[in-house]
C-alpha cells in the first residue's frame, strides 16, 4: 500500500506511485472503473465515483488520499490529460504492455527532483547567508574595489578571489580542488565581497553563481562547485563564460522572438479590428442604401396609385 504523504520527495514514493498506478490500470478485474484505452498508450478512468470510493481509497492509497493529490502526482509524473470529454490520461512511456518503459518515467522524477532540491539549496542558502550578514553590512563604510578590471566577468574575478593565498581563512578552494568554500561568511561579506565589487549585494552574488552554473553541494558548508571551476586549470573558466554567453544569446533569441510573436499577434488583433469595423460600415451603408430603395419603391408605388386614382 502506497502512502502518498510520507516522503513524496523518495524514489521509493515516486516508484511506489508508477508502479501501483500501471498494475491498477493493468488488472482486468477492475476494467470498467479504470482501463487502457483501445490504443494501450493512456488509461481511462471509467467510474470517477467508484474509483474515488473503492480503488483510490482501498486499494493503494491512505483512506485520506483527495483527488487533487492524486492529480498531483499524476501532474508530477509528467500526465497529460487528452480528452476534454473523458478522464483519459497519457504519458509517453507508460504503455499497456511495456511496463519496463516506467523505469524512464521513474529516472525522469528523480532527476527533476535532485534539481529542485538543489535550486531550493541555493534558494536557502541566499536566505541563510543574507540574515547572517545583513546587521554587518549595513554598518559597513564604503571599500576600494577588488583590485581586478570591473569589465572583467564574474568567473575570471570569482577564480583570483578563491585562488588567493592571502584569503584563504575567510575563501579558498576545497581539499579536491573541484570547488570552493568560503570558510568566514561574515568576513567574506565585511571585506571580499564589497572590494569584489561596491555594488554587489550578497543576494545578487549568489545570483551570480547561479547563473554561471555553480551548485551548492555540502548542505552544511558553503560550498559551491561548477565542473569548469578547478584549481590549477584556470583557462576552463573561459568555459564557463562561453558557456554563459550561448545562454544569454539563446534568452535574447528567444526575448526576440517572443517580442516579434507579440508583435504579430498585435498586427493581427488590428488587422481583425480594421476589417470587423469595415464589414460594420459596409452592413450600415448596405442598410441605408437598402432603406432609401425601399423609400424610393415606396414612392413609386404611392405615384402609381395617385395616378390610378386620377383615371
Amino acid at each position: 500500500m502506497l502512502n502518498m504523504n510520507e516522503n513524496e520527495g523518495s524514489s521509493t514514493s515516486i516508484s511506489n506511485f508508477i508502479t501501483t498506478i500501471y498494475d491498477m490500470v493493468d488488472d482486468l478485474s477492475s476494467d470498467s472503473i479504470i482501463s487502457w484505452s483501445q490504443s494501450g498508450k493512456s488509461f481511462i478512468i471509467w467510474n470517477p465515483e467508484e474509483f474515488y470510493n473503492n480503488l483510490l481509497q482501498t486499494f493503494c492509497f491512505k483512506a485520506n488520499t483527495n483527488l487533487d493529490c492524486f492529480f498531483s502526482y499524476l501532474d508530477t509524473h509528467d500526465f497529460r490529460k487528452i480528452d476534454s470529454g473523458k478522464w483519459e490520461f497519457a504519458n509517453d512511456n507508460f504503455v499497456g504492455g511495456q511496463r519496463h518503459l516506467i523505469n524512464n518515467i521513474i529516472s525522469c522524477v528523480i532527476e527533476q527532483r535532485v534539481l529542485y532540491d538543489q535550486s531550493m539549496d541555493m534558494f536557502k542558502a541566499k536566505e541563510l547567508f543574507a540574515r547572517q550578514v545583513k546587521k554587518v553590512e549595513d554598518q559597513l563604510p564604503p571599500h576600494n574595489s577588488y583590485p581586478t578590471s570591473k569589465r572583467r566577468p564574474f568567473p575570471n574575478k570569482l577564480y583570483e578571489m578563491v585562488d588567493d593565498p592571502s584569503s584563504d581563512a575567510i575563501i579558498s578552494w576545497s581539499q579536491s580542488g573541484r570547488s570552493f568554500i568560503i570558510l568566514n561568511p561574515k568576513e567574506f561579506c565585511k571585506d571580499l565581497l564589497r572590494r569584489f565589487s561596491n555594488t554587489l549585494h550578497i543576494s545578487l552574488f549568489f545570483h551570480k553563481l547561479e547563473r554561471f552554473g555553480f551548485k551548492k553541494i555540502d548542505p552544511k558548508k558553503w560550498e559551491f562547485a561548477n565542473d569548469n571551476f578547478v584549481r590549477d586549470r584556470r583557462h576552463l573558466v573561459e568555459i564557463i563564460i562561453s558557456n554563459d554567453k550561448e545562454k544569454q544569446d539563446q534568452l535574447r533569441k528567444g526575448y526576440a522572438r517572443q517580442k516579434k510573436l507579440g508583435e504579430a499577434r498585435e498586427l493581427f488583433k488590428l488587422q481583425i479590428e480594421e476589417m470587423l469595423d469595415m464589414r460594420k460600415k459596409m452592413r450600415k451603408a448596405s442598410r441605408k442604401k437598402m432603406k432609401k430603395a425601399k423609400k424610393v419603391k415606396e414612392q413609386e408605388v404611392r405615384l402609381q396609385h395617385i395616378g390610378l386614382c386620377k383615371l
